[in-house]
C-alpha cells in the first residue's frame, strides 16, 4: 500500500510540474517579439521630408534653449534627420502619436534601419499640437520647445549635454503637425 502511494505521489508531482512548466504566469512580461530594423515603414518612409521651415526654427529654437542652460549646441545628423522625419510621417499617416509605431519600431530601431552602423545612446522627443493655422512657424517651434520643457522627461533630453547630434522630422495631417527630435550621444 505504500508503494502504491508513493508511486501515485511521484506520478502526481510529476504531472503538477509538468504542468507548470508549460504555463506562463500571467504576471511576466510576453517574451520579446523580433522589431524590424532593416527597413522602415514604406509609406512613411516615401512621404518623408526633410529641410522643412519648421524644422529649422525648432532646431534653432532648441540650440538657443542649449546655449541659455550652458549645454552644448546640437549639430545635425542626416542619419537621425532621416529617422525622425520618417517617424513624424508614420505618426501623421497612421494616425498614432508614440515613441513606438503599431510595428513596435521604437527610436533605436529606426536609427538603424537608416544606418545599421549607428552608435551611440539614442533619445527622442515627440510633439503634436493642432490649430495653429494662425501662427507662424517661430510662435509653433516656441510652443512646441515650451510643452517640452514643462516635461521633466523630454526637459532632460534637452538638457543633457551628453547628446550633441540631432534629427529633426515634422509632419502635417489635417490640422495636426507632428514633430519628433532625436537626440545622440555617446
Amino acid at each position: 500500500m505504500t508503494m502504491l502511494f508513493r508511486s501515485g505521489f511521484v506520478l502526481a508531482l510529476s504531472l503538477l510540474l509538468a504542468a507548470c512548466a508549460t504555463s506562463r504566469d500571467p504576471v511576466a512580461p510576453p517574451p520579446p517579439t523580433r522589431v524590424n530594423i532593416a527597413s522602415l515603414p514604406a509609406a512613411a518612409s516615401a512621404a518623408a521630408r526633410t529641410n522643412d521651415p519648421l524644422e529649422r526654427a525648432l532646431f534653432a529654437a532648441v540650440n538657443d534653449y542649449r546655449a541659455k542652460i550652458g549645454a552644448p549646441p546640437l549639430a545635425r545628423d542626416s542619419v537621425l534627420e532621416r529617422a525622425a522625419a520618417v517617424h513624424s510621417a508614420d505618426m501623421a499617416l497612421r494616425n498614432f502619436f508614440g515613441h513606438f509605431n503599431p510595428d513596435g519600431q521604437g527610436p533605436k530601431e529606426r536609427v538603424l534601419a537608416v544606418s545599421s552602423q549607428f552608435k551611440g545612446r539614442i533619445a527622442e522627443n515627440l510633439s503634436m499640437v493642432e490649430g495653429m493655422k494662425r501662427r507662424t512657424t517661430e510662435q509653433i517651434a516656441e510652443i512646441m520647445l515650451r510643452g517640452w520643457i514643462n516635461s521633466p522627461s523630454h526637459r532632460k533630453n534637452l538638457r543633457n549635454a551628453d547628446y550633441v547630434r540631432t534629427g529633426i522630422g515634422i509632419a502635417r495631417h489635417g490640422d495636426a503637425i507632428y514633430a519628433t527630435q532625436l537626440y545622440a550621444g555617446p
